[in-house]
């Protein structure tokens, strides 16, 4: 983990994902076409994600599917779906089309980054050369570009109501875990430990449980939006305005 390899990796994975969003956004006029931009890497992202079963398939005549690849154990298979789930839409109206967009942007944007700075599979076996650990390397990356662009090409907007957003999806999370664990429980297989429920996601770290993660996530969304207003709207159109002239 962090070692030249890795650094090289995330150095280069920054600068081509930053250098195809401006593109992108230089290049692609419509609304529609921002959709099929993400849509791209919605689904590429997942083909790359199964991507090792074919590899591992042609390469020695069997191919083992893993529990990620069948249900949405950690959180960055959730995002992933999510994102494809978003690209398809049709309907771009309304509350629930709000939320997706905004927990797609921050969840899978987080998620995707942490997938690339702290991937399990690369600090087990860190080379390249493992094709295991380079397709997970690859569809982090994707899933991020995928993510940024929600906000890049101006679908998602940062305000202080992402705070609703990203809570929401957070619940989503912790239901999402429960069920695949207690279907883990029932079918008596060993834990997975789904969204982190059963135990922390690392060992030395055990005050980093998944509800600490969340809390801290949504503080930095609020710090984040809250900065953000403060700096581009008028004081009219900031979250404590608005608030207020709610209570009022």
């Amino acid at each position: 983990m962090f070692d030249t390899t890795h650094i090289l990796y995330m150095a280069f994975s920054a600068l081509i994902s930053v250098a195809i969003m401006i593109a992108a956004r230089i290049l692609i006029k419509t609304d529609d076409g921002h959709v099929k931009f993400i849509r791209f890497f919605a689904v590429l992202t997942v083909v790359i994600h199964y991507s090792s079963l074919w590899v591992d398939f042609f390469s020695t005549g069997t191919a083992t599917v893993q529990d990620s690849m069948l249900l949405p154990i950690y959180p960055c298979n959730i995002c992933m779906w999510l994102l494809l789930i978003w690209s398809f839409v049709k309907n771009r109206e309304g509350l629930i089309y709000r939320i997706l967009t905004e927990y797609v942007f921050w969840a899978g944007t987080v998620c995707g980054t942490i997938g690339i700075l702290l991937n399990e599979n690369y600090a087990s076996t860190p080379s390249l050369a493992d094709y295991e650990v380079l397709k997970g390397l690859l569809s982090h990356s994707t899933m991020v570009i995928g993510c940024v662009y929600v906000l890049v090409a101006g679908f998602a907007r940062l305000r202080v109501r992402n705070v609703i957003s990203v809570t929401a999806g957070l619940i989503f999370f912790i239901f999402d875990g429960i069920a695949v664990n207690t279907l883990f429980s029932v079918f008596k297989l060993d834990p997975c430990n789904s969204m982190y429920l059963l135990e922390p996601p690392f060992p030395d770290m055990p005050w980093l449980t998944n509800i600490a993660m969340g809390i801290m996530a949504v503080a930095l969304v609020f710090v984040i939006t809250a900065i953000y207003e403060q700096i581009t709207l008028p004081k009219e159109e900031r979250w404590y305005s608005i608030l207020k002239e709610k209570f009022n």
